[in-house]
Parts: C-alpha cells; sequence; structure tokens
C-alpha cells in the first residue's frame, strides 16, 4: 500500500501592513466597561475639550486672536456710541448651556459692568421716544399735501429710526448679547487688523460728515423763514410763542441735530459687524477648497470645517436676532426720504424758493443718501456672502 505524502505548507512571512491592520482589527473589537455616570463624563469632556481645541488652536493652521481683541478692535466706534447712549457693558449672570461651543466660560466674567453708563443709556433712550411722542405734534390740522407737509414727514421718520436704532442696541447691550460676539466669537488676527482699520475708517468719516452736516443745519435753522418752527412743537403748532425765539432755537436745535449722530453710528457698527462675518465665511470657503484636490477627494478634517461652520452660523443667528429690524427700517427709511425729497425738489416751487429752502433740501438729500450707503453697503455684503455660500454648498456637492 502506498503511502500518500503529507501536504505541503509553505510559511509566509506576514507583512508590516497585514500586522498592522490585524492589530487595529483587534484593538477595535476591545470594548472597555465602564459605569455609565463615567461614559456620560468623558463624553461632555470630549467634547468640550473638541470645542475648546477648535476654539483656542485656530482653524486650519491660522490661530486665532485672542480673547478681547476684537472688542479692542473696536474701541473707536464703540467710544462714539457710549457717548449717544447706543452701547454699554453689562455683566452676563446667567451660566452659559453646556451645549454650546461658542461661548466659552470666561465670557461672563469679560464684562466690564458700568451702571453709570446703563443709566446714561436709559435716560437718552427714554428722552429719544419722548422726542418722537413730541414730534407728532408738528402735525396740524391746518396741513395741506405739499413740500412742507412732506418736510414735515421726513424729520418725524428720522426720529422713528433713532428709535428704533436707540432701543434695538440697548436690548443687546442690556442682555448681553452684543459683548457676548465681541468677546467670544474665534476669528483670526487678520479679521481683528482688517475690522480695526474699518472701524477707524468709519469713526473717523461718520465725524468729519457730522462737522459738515451739524454746522450746515445750523446755518439753515437759524436763518431760515417761520416755515420750521415746526421743529420746536408743540411750541408754535398749538401754542403760540411772542417774538423772541432765539433761545428756543438754540434749545430745540439740540433735539433735532441729535438724531443724526445716532443713526449713522448705529448704520456704522451694523456694517463691522457684518463685515466680520463676511470675512470669517470667505476664509472659511478658502480653505475648504483647498482641502479638496484636483479630482474631488476630500483630504482635511470634515469636523472641524462642521464645527467651524457652526458656530459662525450660529453667531449669525443671536446678531440677527437684535438687528433685523433696525436693517430694514434703516433701508426703508432712507429709501422713502430719497423719493419723498426729490418729488418735493420736482413738483414742488416752495422747496427751492430761496437759496435757504433749497440748502435744507440738500442738507436732508446728503443725510439720507450718507445713511443709505451705509445700510446698503451691509446688504451688499450679506448678499455676497450669501452667494459665497450657495457657491460652497453647490462646489461641496460636485
Amino acid at each position: 500500500m502506498a503511502v500518500q505524502p503529507l501536504p505541503q505548507f509553505h510559511v509566509v512571512k506576514e507583512s508590516t501592513a497585514v500586522k498592522k491592520a490585524r492589530t487595529a482589527h483587534q484593538i477595535c473589537h476591545r470594548v472597555a466597561v465602564f459605569p455609565a455616570n463615567d461614559v456620560t463624563d468623558i463624553t461632555v469632556d470630549v467634547g468640550e475639550q473638541s470645542n475648546k481645541d477648535s476654539v483656542d488652536d485656530g482653524f486650519c493652521g491660522e490661530p486665532f486672536a485672542d480673547k478681547g481683541e476684537l472688542l479692542s478692535s473696536l474701541s473707536p466706534l464703540l467710544f462714539s456710541m457710549k457717548l449717544f447712549g447706543l452701547y454699554f457693558h453689562r455683566e452676563h449672570r446667567h451660566r452659559r448651556p453646556t451645549d454650546d461651543p461658542e461661548w466659552n466660560q470666561t465670557t461672563s466674567r469679560t464684562g466690564t459692568t458700568s451702571s453709570r453708563l446703563r443709566f446714561y443709556a436709559t435716560v437718552v433712550l427714554i428722552l429719544i421716544w419722548v422726542n418722537l411722542v413730541r414730534f407728532t405734534s408738528a402735525f396740524t390740522k391746518s396741513d395741506h399735501f405739499g413740500a412742507l407737509l412732506l418736510m414735515k414727514i421726513t424729520v418725524f421718520t428720522w426720529c422713528g429710526l433713532l428709535s428704533i436704532f436707540q432701543t434695538t442696541y440697548y436690548y443687546a447691550s442690556h442682555t448681553g448679547q452684543l459683548v457676548k460676539i465681541l468677546l467670544s466669537l474665534p476669528v483670526t488676527r487678520d479679521c481683528v487688523r482688517h475690522v480695526q482699520r474699518a472701524a477707524v475708517g468709519l469713526t473717523v468719516v461718520i465725524s468729519i460728515s457730522l462737522i459738515g452736516d451739524l454746522t450746515l443745519g445750523a446755518f439753515i435753522f437759524y436763518n431760515s423763514d417761520d416755515e420750521y418752527n415746526f421743529i420746536l412743537a408743540p411750541l408754535f403748532t398749538f401754542i403760540h410763542i411772542p417774538n423772541d425765539k432765539k433761545v428756543l432755537k438754540m434749545v430745540g436745535y439740540i433735539s433735532y441735530v441729535l438724531i443724526f449722530p445716532g443713526v449713522l453710528f448705529a448704520h456704522a457698527l451694523g456694517v463691522v459687524l457684518v463685515y466680520i462675518f463676511y470675512n470669517q465665511f470667505r476664509k472659511l470657503k478658502k480653505h475648504f477648497r483647498h482641502a479638496l484636490g484636483k479630482r474631488g477627494q476630500f483630504s482635511g478634517d470634515l469636523s472641524a470645517f462642521r464645527r467651524r461652520h457652526q458656530t459662525l452660523s450660529r453667531a449669525v443667528s443671536k446678531v440677527d436676532g437684535f438687528m433685523m429690524v433696525s436693517n430694514v427700517a434703516g433701508f426703508v427709511c432712507h429709501i422713502c426720504n430719497i423719493i419723498i425729497l426729490l418729488y418735493s425738489v420736482f413738483f414742488y416751487s416752495e422747496a427751492t424758493k430761496n437759496y435757504i429752502t433749497a440748502l435744507s433740501y440738500v442738507f436732508w438729500l446728503t443725510a439720507n443718501i450718507h445713511g443709505l450707503l451705509l445700510s446698503a453697503s451691509a446688504g451688499i455684503i450679506v448678499n455676497h456672502m450669501v452667494r459665497m455660500f450657495l457657491a460652497y454648498k453647490a462646489y461641496s456637492l460636485v
């Protein structure tokens, strides 16, 4: 009987790649047993550590600015707003939610409580609303549709717009939402430099324009006829005043001119806030496109992009929550006023009967065009940012 030879086995040397794969497979199947509470704590700690790393380390190799640098970069503009009661600090007393990665625990301790500024802003807010109610007495039964009535409507809409802006920024300062954005939003260092230049530039431009506007406004107000006495309402409209009017005009001019710096500085801060988000969303899109290869392969950390996008989106939602009404009101008010003023100039000869009345219409047209440019520039930046975001989504889906 023939004996069958035993089968021969060939020993194949295991490659390094196979060893790593086998080791990783064994490790993935090792399950560590922890109590339920420990697992929850670990999950929370990992989530907080991930969020902390995303805020402290930077994004895609670009370090974020230190806490408070963004707020400090806006010092010239915010100081000007403090003078008119548009901004103040208030300490945030409530603890932030643990699932909100946008704010850190130092936020509630970095705000500087200023009871004097808050009291001052409260007094200014009350006076502005009282002034708006007072100006309703400028309209009388004897008014007829014409250049004078249209001018009254123009001045009244500015008083209403200032009341809306003042209420908006008082609410944002009182609730601490504005200072949270400026203190806790992680932005890159180049964004802080650009924002500082924009804040200084806008403050200088607005200050120069205010000097010119207020000088021209004073000249028109003190040299105009009695037709512009409605600014002192209810005086001259419901209460008869004797011949001496110089003292009354000096007092009335103060309430008349305060509507301009409040509106313009509020517009300026809105433009700066919009630019901050535009700059950071544009940088996010730039890094995402660099992470995509020529063949569409993604080589970056998708979770980091997702967290960054969520942080910016949540901050946009917070800003939009208190600025949505004021931005729309500003744009609509300036557009309507420009139409009203041009209609008066074209169809009513009394609007240009002398050089004083002609200058008054030039003055108001200039003020509304200035406000419209600030409001429209913010809208243009937002529109460009939305278009970039839609292109970013379409590019990521291809």
